[in-house]
């Protein structure tokens, strides 16, 4: 056979705040590495989005850092490597099974040939994952993990080096805030994603507008308003469907996470005759759900911009040589600016990630 799933975390008890150690050494080429949590939920009132329990994952080989992002992050990063959302089960009811897909993939697509992670190459290739079940779903009593590894079996590969995903800096924006980033300069980058995972407020209000340059102005790579990249990454990536679940009061609101914090529309059934569902705009990626009469619903959302995050790209994504040569200016940065409204929310971080080719 020319691939295999091998599994790297056999399904794993986790109700003890930790972080997961996992040896990488000696495994054939890795494609992707993900991991899944399960959340039990232990009431029908959340507290977070599921994936709040996963609040990093990293690979590293002594300091040297191949990967490193929150679970939020590397979702959104897959997303906007394959088009295709992450599964999520996005289940808020008391004694239901909330579940996530945290993925990292290390090439353009699953099983490319030319950019994969290969531990031959390293001296102690380890996977890190740190997580605290008690911090999403719904005060959850019960938490599982458990890791897999697409890997090549029989086909034999050459990859030319592989897909870095790194978050290489986060704070806390604030009213007309401006933030000026270095962003490294060692490899080529494929995209840079910026993210701030918020409740309340869209991306474009956290960061309003993206300027990239290069030698300190003299180039000017990006510069406009955050809505435009996001209208642009509207034409390459489609619109993601989760389900959501949960119960409701009579004539009670509830708020529930989804995953989409952008053009969100919600479309919901409910087991009560006369229950009527109203779900409430309140920006960012909560929402304020409501029943007319004591009811479990179950609701298609759809949406875009995953946990907050708008892709940058550079040059055809499919094709190494045209990505940005940023060695080449020696010297790069990226601007951000929040809007300048009391509508800032300073409750969560804005992060900033980079994928590059880190080639061997």
């Amino acid at each position: 056979m020319n691939y295999r799933q091998a599994t790297l975390l056999a399904t794993k008890q986790i109700t003890t705040a930790a972080t997961e150690t996992i040896s990488l050494a000696g495994l054939d080429a890795i494609s992707r590495v993900y991991a899944v949590i399960e959340l039990t939920n232990n009431g029908n009132n959340p507290t977070n989005h599921p994936l709040a329990a996963m609040s990093k994952i990293d690979i590293v080989d002594g300091s040297d850092v191949i990967a490193s992002m929150s679970g939020y992050g590397a979702q959104a990063m897959s997303y906007y490597d394959l088009g295709k959302m992450p599964h999520n089960e996005l289940n808020y009811e008391d004694n239901g099974v909330a579940r996530v897909c945290v993925p990292i993939n290390f090439g353009r697509f699953l099983w490319d040939p030319l950019l994969a992670l290969v531990p031959a190459r390293f001296r102690n290739l380890q996977l890190r994952i740190a997580h605290n079940y008690a911090l999403g779903g719904c005060s959850p009593d019960n938490a599982y993990l458990r890791v897999f590894a697409d890997m090549f079996d029989e086909k034999q590969v050459s990859p030319i080096g592989y897909m870095q995903n790194q978050e290489i800096f986060s704070y806390t924006p604030a009213t007309s805030g401006i933030e000026y980033i270095e962003l490294p300069v060692d490899n080529d980058i494929r995209k840079i994603v910026v993210m701030n995972v918020n409740d309340n407020e869209e991306p474009d209000v956290e960061f309003e507008s993206i300027m990239i340059d290069e030698a300190k102005g003299k180039h000017v790579i990006v510069d406009c308003m955050t809505m435009d990249l996001i209208r642009r990454s509207a034409e390459v990536y489609e619109r993601f469907s989760e389900c959501c679940s949960g119960h409701l009061l009579a004539t009670t609101a509830d708020e529930f996470w989804l995953s989409a914090s952008k053009d969100i529309q919600v479309g919901g059934l409910c087991d009560t005759n006369d229950a009527i569902l109203t779900f409430t705009w309140t920006g960012g990626r909560s929402r304020s759900f409501y029943g007319s009469a004591a009811t479990f619903f179950g609701a298609n959302v759809s949406g875009r911009c995953p946990h907050g995050a708008v892709p940058i790209l550079f040059g055809d994504q499919s094709n190494p040589d045209d990505w940005w040569k940023v060695s080449e200016a020696g010297e790069a940065r990226i601007r951000l600016t929040a809007r300048s409204s009391a509508a800032i929310d300073t409750e969560k971080t804005t992060d900033l990630m980079v994928q590059g080719i880190q080639r061997y």
